[in-house]
């Protein structure tokens, strides 16, 4: 298990989370993608992604690899949607990398290692969340392309997209 500690940082300061997530995207992505992200369904990946985060957290080694997979596979889903509806590459994978860096910022805020144990923990912690948006930008990535491949192979059907 990588820590408790962290999983409840993350759980009891989900707020904080989506805060510092829009924060980090103002700015960074197109004005109308910015806005979908403040509707509910902006917010809807971003609280099944920050479960998974807690869950991450609070798993053994062994449960990793399928937490990991479905976080790839939920950015994978909501980067197909987003495409649909015209949103770019750009957006999606800086929506990505902004979400881990809120998740790492909060952790940093709320819990402050004083022993050494503490200290493993905390790289463990950053190293796991770390792969955990390493997934996100690849199922970002992962979606945006199969969007883009259905949506050519219709052209090429002769339907209109």
């Amino acid at each position: 298990m990588i820590s408790l500690t962290f999983a409840n940082a993350l759980r009891e300061n989900q707020h904080e989370v989506l805060e510092r997530w829009l924060r980090d995207c103002h700015g960074h992505v197109a004005e109308d993608f910015e806005q979908m992200l403040g509707t509910p369904m902006g917010h809807a990946i971003a609280i099944t992604l920050l479960g998974l985060a807690v869950e991450l957290m609070g798993s053994e080694e062994y449960q990793r690899p399928q937490i990991l997979h479905r976080a790839r596979q939920a950015a994978q889903d909501d980067a197909y949607r987003r495409t649909a509806v015209g949103f770019c590459l750009a957006d999606l994978v800086t929506n990505a990398c902004s979400f881990r860096a809120a998740l790492e910022e909060t952790i940093f805020n709320h819990v402050l290692p004083g022993s050494a144990e503490q200290i493993e923990e905390l790289r463990h912690a950053v190293m796991a969340l770390g792969s955990f948006g390493d997934c996100l930008v690849a199922g970002e990535i992962a979606g945006y392309f199969a969007y883009r491949q259905f949506s050519e192979k219709d052209e090429g059907d002769g339907r209109a997209t």
